[in-house]
């Protein structure tokens, strides 16, 4: 027997909602836990996005137990709804009746397409997996159950776009590899476009705000931040960053043009320090655009030479972490060994 439930703080509730993830996980060796803070500030409505999202946080229970949970959001400025922070048990009733509930709440807003998994924004995490469950997620990678997209799509859900991750190991400084980064970094420099790391994180990420405004607007549901709100939803980078593998990309006359972002990967390292990481995620690489057009056509590939260059000196792997498969910096790297996939499913609904 099947019951849904709609709920805000209830403690019973909140602990119920957790409670679906720990069970779909149990057992799980690559499987990192939740942040039950953070799940339970988004269930009571305290985010970075409070004033972008209306919200419904939905229980589904099968005989009094927890099968499936999600939050359904309504993005007021991107017009479209989402469920997210999506967990179930392999249980195609479950999942319908809550996709049917979030598809009810959308429907009450007068939004038709619906998104899933998505936390309100791709400002926040949205994505699922749909290969590489074999391996331990990278720091920041989606990760779910392999029957998950199949439930969605029984359900109604369409992919509606698909990202891949690369992975490279070491390569080193003196291999042919690294010394064609390097041919291409001087020829970037020859053509005036100069790459600095990242100095001082207050400022430099509120000049990286107005880059991503830019450099994004033409990406899938994208929609605009303020800069606190950005700043607030990046603000967390500050305590695990690498500022030499924080780039910002600046034209002959000194003007912000680009800039690129990789992270450690502190899921590979022995400890919680720098030199410890063994690889490195490169996570965003955005230039200044103009219809939909790099002003600088070379800008994008002068970055990520930068940042692989860095990284390829102290002989640290690396991550093209989830590139569109439309990206046209995919086929960068020919080192890659292995490939993981996300998809993003979509929903149409009768208003």
């Amino acid at each position: 027997m099947y019951g849904l439930i709609e709920f805000t703080t209830e403690q019973e509730h909140v602990n119920a909602f957790l409670a679906v993830a720990a069970h779909v996980y149990k057992g799980d060796k690559n499987y990192s836990p939740e942040r039950a803070s953070d799940t339970i500030a988004w269930l009571a409505g305290k985010h970075n996005f409070t004033g972008l999202l209306e919200q419904k946080n939905l229980l589904v229970l099968r005989d009094n137990a927890p099968a499936a949970r999600g939050i359904a959001f309504v993005n007021k400025i991107g017009g479209f709804g989402s469920i997210g922070f999506f967990e179930c048990m392999d249980d195609k009733q479950a999942v319908k009746l809550l996709a049917d509930s979030a598809a009810a709440f959308c429907r009450q807003h007068g939004i038709s397409n619906i998104y899933a998994p998505m936390n309100g924004s791709i400002w926040s995490d949205y994505r699922l997996m749909t290969r590489g469950f074999e391996d331990r997620p990278f720091l920041g990678e989606p990760y779910n159950k392999p029957y998950y997209s199949s439930l969605l799509t029984e359900c109604g859900f369409k992919p509606v776009k698909t990202w891949e991750t690369q992975f490279v190991s070491k390569v080193e400084p003196r291999s042919k590899t690294a010394q064609r980064y390097l041919h291409e970094e001087k020829a970037q420099q020859s053509r005036g476009i100069k790459i600095r790391s990242m100095k001082n994180f207050d400022t430099d990420i509120r000049i990286i705000h107005r880059l991503a405004m830019n450099a994004f607007s033409q990406f899938f549901l994208f929609h605009e931040l303020d800069e606190s709100d950005f700043v607030n939803a990046y603000a967390g980078l500050k305590r695990i960053c690498d500022k030499r593998t924080i780039k910002i990309a600046y034209s002959h006359d000194n003007q912000p043009i680009g800039f690129g972002i990789a992270l450690p990967d502190y899921r590979s390292r022995l400890g919680f320090f720098l030199r410890y990481a063994k690889r490195y995620s490169l996570l965003y690489i955005g230039t200044l655009q103009e219809n939909g057009e790099s002003v600088y056509p070379q800008c994008g590939k002068a970055i990520i030479v930068s940042i692989l260059r860095s990284l390829f000196l102290r002989r640290k792997g690396y991550i093209r972490a989830m590139m569109s498969v439309d990206s046209k910096t995919r086929h960068f790297s020919k080192e890659y060994e292995n490939i993981h996939e996300y998809t993003l499913f979509g929903l149409e609904v009768d208003l």
